[in-house]
């Protein structure tokens, strides 16, 4: 007892860490995820959102289309009425992909104040099937069969692919939080996760021999 009572306190736990070894050190997806499963998961997340923005890239292509191709044609011949229905479709279709691609790439305030859907997997989701559907029918009553038609068909269908991966990806992880559902928003993608409460190694802190300094 004597000898114990000459011991610092601080030296005495310092030797049970050292005896214990250091502390695992959470990884960057969250406790209970494998780093390599973590990886794995950041990957395909990263890849459907490029993808995401390929599609929302090409509804704004849509609707330059429509813009130049309908719209004007409609204004040449004279038909007021079919040129404004036209123009509505132009602006909706580049809204709608413009929004998509800044919620896919590069999420912006105005996107995710007027629309906050966009701002999950499954809202996008939606999003690429609903207008999917509208961009592979677009043409459906010209029976002639040209290159434009042929052309919306091939930007629908795969905007109906990208809907349908999303919404199985949205459907795989709906239990996890958004910093790993939605890992561009919470800046995952670039940088790995802070933990509160962690310091880190050879950070301030009391020194080991604080205690028996001042006691």
């Amino acid at each position: 007892q004597a000898l114990r009572a000459h011991v610092p306190v601080g030296r005495g736990r310092a030797d049970r860490r050292r005896a214990v070894g250091p502390a695992p050190q959470p990884t960057a997806c969250g406790e209970g995820v494998a780093d390599g499963r973590c990886r794995a998961m950041r990957s395909s997340q990263a890849v459907l959102r490029l993808c995401g923005g390929l599609a929302s890239s090409l509804i704004v292509v849509e609707g330059v289309i429509c813009l130049f191709a309908d719209h004007v044609r409609m204004v040449a011949h004279g038909e007021f009425l079919a040129a404004a229905h036209y123009l509505a479709e132009s602006a909706l279709l580049i809204v709608a992909g413009s929004a998509g691609v800044f919620a896919e790439i590069r999420p912006h305030p105005v996107v995710s104040e007027n629309a906050p859907y966009l701002n999950k997997l499954s809202g996008r989701a939606a999003l690429y099937f609903v207008m999917g559907l509208y961009i592979v029918s677009r043409k459906a009553e010209d029976a002639r069969g040209d290159f434009a038609s042929w052309m919306d068909r091939l930007f629908g269908f795969y905007i109906l692919g990208v809907a349908a991966t999303g919404a199985l990806f949205a459907f795989r992880l709906r239990g996890l939080p958004p910093a790993l559902s939605e890992p561009a928003l919470a800046r995952e993608m670039h940088s790995t996760a802070q933990h509160p409460g962690l310091q880190p190694q050879g950070g301030a802190g009391p020194h080991p021999m604080s205690g028996g300094m001042m006691a």
